[in-house]
């Protein structure tokens, strides 16, 4: 299997034909405009399948299989965490969750954006962390030599988490680097080859980084006439990954409740039942942005409350 990550800093359908010609299986393209704007097939090669999410048409992340991967938002999406993605990617012989990931500002929240972003998402999503087969890939935003940041969470912080999940970063693996001292650059700032910082990642379980796989990145001399970031190509051999998954919001929403404590499921016995309730109706039809909002808040209110009952306790 070929991932490649490239934000491509704008207007993929007039830069799409060098990095397609690298042939990829799964493409992340941060800042990339919306399918719309794309024109698949006059301005943009027609993927197998792939989604966009984006708060306006001219900027958001998309996500392209062209070979026969199946690209599905997974209903535990929530879209607080901008822009970090959960998918299921999959064809008949494999299957993995994909957090494809453009960390973004925040400006009502400065100091959860960028790596705050993904911090509170990985927490959000660490049901899903704990259970299934998950690759991490995009432009993190990040790097440890800004750890000192006032942050919710910070590089370190994230990387920590995840490696608890025994999920860690291939290129600080493949290389023997540490995270902040890594030798090579994936953005220069104003394309300029004196501002380089290592941003980009790709983090995947030890049950496929432990494979044979090879990740290269691009030349900025060559990269930089396009984007101010160079793409990082990854090649797993002998790629085999299986989940057994539902992708319905009461199934979705199992997984965070049994992530909860033992005390806050027997204390919150009536504010389980109900949301299990919310989710069985979203399911039995086509949800709302209402229920999917209330939906979200309802779970993080149950996390909330676990987290407060066992302190108490």
């Amino acid at each position: 299997m070929k991932m490649i990550i490239w934000n491509c800093q704008g207007a993929f359908r007039k830069k799409n034909a060098e990095i397609l010609s690298h042939k990829p299986d799964i493409l992340i393209v941060p800042e990339c405009e919306s399918t719309a704007k794309l024109k698949f097939d006059k301005l943009t090669p027609q993927p197998f399948d792939c989604y966009w999410y984006g708060d306006n048409d001219n900027k958001g992340i998309g996500i392209f299989s062209y070979t026969d991967y199946k690209i599905e938002l997974l209903k535990t999406f929530n879209p607080n965490f901008r822009y970090v993605i959960p998918l299921l990617v999959s064809n008949e012989n494999n299957a993995f969750i994909l957090l494809a990931i453009w960390a973004m500002n925040n400006e009502e929240n400065p100091i959860a954006r960028y790596i705050g972003q993904v911090w509170n998402a990985i927490n959000y999503y660490q049901p899903l962390l704990a259970k299934y087969p998950v690759i991490l890939a995009g432009d993190f935003n990040s790097n440890q030599i800004w750890d000192k940041k006032t942050r919710v969470g910070n590089h370190t912080d994230v990387a920590n988490m995840l490696k608890i999940h025994d999920i860690i970063s291939l290129y600080h693996q493949q290389e023997k680097e540490a995270h902040g001292q890594e030798s090579i650059s994936t953005f220069f700032m104003h394309r300029n080859l004196k501002k380089p910082y290592h941003i980009d990642y790709f983090f995947a379980p030890k049950s496929i980084a432990d494979k044979d796989y090879k990740l290269t990145l691009g030349q900025p001399e060559h990269w930089l006439q396009q984007s101010d970031h160079i793409p990082l190509f990854l090649e797993i051999e002998g790629f085999d990954s299986k989940l057994s998954l539902t992708n319905s919001y009461y199934a979705m929403l199992q997984n965070h409740i049994e992530a909860l404590s033992g005390v806050a499921k027997n204390k919150l016995v009536d504010e389980i039942n109900s949301i299990n309730e919310l989710a069985e109706q979203m399911d039995a039809k086509e949800a709302t942005v209402f229920e999917q909002s209330t939906l979200i808040e309802k779970i993080s209110a149950l996390k909330s409350m676990d987290k407060y009952l066992q302190v108490l306790h």
